[in-house]
């Protein structure tokens, strides 16, 4: 198996109010593609697919309601 060497990112954090919200919204936007992304390669079927997304979706949804 290969071994990858670490990414090393450089964030600067931005320092306004607005900065940092669309620092945040950048951010969440990569993760939702990273997720899409490994999601479109699994080996089921669509529906599974489906159903899978909708039960992240709930969960986010669940835990937002949570805090």
């Amino acid at each position: 198996m290969k071994t990858r060497k670490p990414v090393e990112v450089a964030v600067h954090v931005p320092e306004g109010e607005a900065g940092r919200q669309a620092l945040a919204g950048r951010v969440a936007g990569a993760h939702a593609e990273a997720v899409f992304g490994i999601m479109d390669n699994l080996d089921c079927p669509a529906g599974e697919k489906l159903a899978l997304l909708q039960a992240v979706l709930d969960a986010v949804q669940a835990s937002g309601r949570q805090s």
